[in-house]
């Protein structure tokens, strides 16, 4: 099979992988973000008990690399009776990874002295599109299991099967590049329009 009949034949196969992408990366996020926040919370807390225990999350999840907490979530907890499917054991194993992660930034300017709220959640935008493109990235290795069916493991598959890993490999960096540039400038445009509405709000004032 030449090269440009195995893309025109397998493009959409791989492009397919978009949904299982997609599905674990938004709902993660989705549930990654008021973890996060209330982590940096905790940290912040008076409470030694709250501050304790959200530092301990922190630390014991950072420790671990990401490699390794996936085949825990898919390998080690069904010997305790926890059995996830591949979608919902990736998302638990993106949410507990990403919570921790997110929640430095929070930490960091979730108090920003000198900025008015709207000011210090603009200050957000950048960073939590910059993580939900990683999380996008990170969904291959959940895909390493064999569990979920993303557009890496469709492109590995087909790419083996016939012989093509180089066209098959180089349709799924396109497809990943495409989406992230993508999600980067439309966070680039929102927070253009936020700023520019804020701008309009105060002058006319």
């Amino acid at each position: 099979m030449s090269t440009s009949d195995f893309i025109r034949e397998n493009w959409l196969y791989i492009t397919a992988g978009l949904g299982a992408t997609l599905g674990i990366t938004i709902l993660s996020f989705v549930l990654a973000t008021p973890i996060a926040m209330l982590t940096a919370r905790g940290r912040r807390s008076a409470l030694w008990p709250v501050k304790a225990l959200s530092s301990l999350y922190v630390w014991l999840i950072e420790g671990v690399p990401l490699l390794l907490q996936i085949p825990f979530v898919y390998l080690a907890l069904p010997q305790i009776g926890i059995v996830l499917s591949g979608f919902w054991g990736g998302t638990f194993v993106l949410t507990l990874n990403y919570g921790s992660r997110m929640s430095k930034f929070f930490y960091e300017r979730l108090v920003s002295p000198g900025k008015s709220p709207g000011e210090a959640w603009i200050a957000f935008i950048q960073p939590l599109t910059d993580e939900f493109n990683s999380m996008i990235k990170d969904t291959t290795l959940i895909s390493l299991s064999g569990l979920i069916y993303d557009v890496y493991w469709r492109a590995t598959r087909v790419g083996r099967t016939e012989f093509k890993n180089l066209e098959a490999l180089s349709i799924a960096a396109i497809i990943y590049l495409i989406l992230i540039t993508i999600i980067s400038l439309g966070s680039k445009r929102l927070n253009v329009v936020i700023k520019n509405r804020q701008s309009g709000a105060e002058g006319f004032i």
